[in-house]
């Protein structure tokens, strides 16, 4: 996959990623999302990119009956999971669309929650733009997202720990795109208000966590890419595994969030 093609989400991956969003590390980085958006009850609120709807729900709940919670994504397996765990809640609704091009009239939502979105869009100016028009004056967004170099993952071979995660990186559109938010923020006539680190720390490649269920995902990638064939990407995965039962286990990532306010 090229730098310009993000990748599309099928139903397998809205399996997998249902799977994943309920590891601890993902439900901080949910709670974390919350504090920041600091809902008030009877506000619209936008959910870009909501995958399998586990936000979303987070915020149908917090917006109470009068409130209005939209989420949107490129997938419909995914919408479909976030319907179905949001179904029970009157006040949500979903819809197929892109960042880009936002189905929302201007200064009509009071917030917008963007997690783990934009490193899969080719065009963030626009993105950016599109954040700006749909939210009222005095409306604020919360920004998550990943900066792959911060990331620290032991192995027994740090050299082919590298190459792999090179080729990891070209998986998105832009592996380190956190550090590009200041400017985008900015440019789009947003204010930043606060930005801080949400981090990720596991001594465990076990299912529950979030590097474990990312180990089988990242093995399937790597085969086939930079001359590694199945069995080199496996014996990688085997690695990590092996250091876990030894207890040398050590995974550490960064997420960034921004909080970012529309000016009256």
């Amino acid at each position: 996959m090229s730098a310009n093609s993000p990748k599309k989400f099928d139903s397998a991956d809205a399996k997998r990623i249902d799977k994943q969003y309920a590891a601890p590390a993902m439900v901080e980085q949910r709670r974390r999302t919350l504090e920041a958006l600091r809902l008030q009850p009877g506000e619209s609120i936008l959910d870009i990119g909501c995958g399998p709807g586990y936000l979303t729900l987070e915020l149908a709940r917090q917006a109470t009956h009068n409130g209005r919670v939209i989420g949107i994504d490129t997938s419909q397996p995914m919408l479909e999971v976030a319907t179905a765990r949001c179904e029970e809640f009157g006040n949500t609704s979903f819809h197929l669309a892109d960042a880009t091009s936002l189905p929302f009239e201007d200064a009509s939502l009071d917030a917008v929650a963007v997690v783990q979105v934009y490193l899969f869009v080719p065009d963030l100016t626009r993105a950016f733009a599109e954040l700006a028009r749909v939210l009222k004056p005095g409306g604020r967004a919360v920004i998550v997202d990943t900066d792959w170099d911060s990331l620290v993952w032991h192995s027994s071979d740090a050299a082919r720990m590298d190459h792999h995660i090179a080729l990891w990186k070209k998986r998105y559109v832009d592996a380190t795109v956190a550090r590009r938010f200041p400017g985008l923020i900015g440019r789009a006539g947003l204010t930043i208000e606060h930005a801080d680190a949400i981090p990720i720390v596991e001594l465990s490649p076990d299912e529950a966590t979030y590097s474990g269920s990312q180990l089988p995902e990242v093995t399937k990638y790597l085969a086939g890419k930079g001359g590694i064939d199945p069995a080199q990407a496996q014996a990688w995965e085997t690695d990590l595994r092996a250091l876990a039962t030894q207890g040398d286990y050590f995974f550490a990532l960064n997420r960034f969030v921004f909080v970012a306010r529309k000016p009256r």
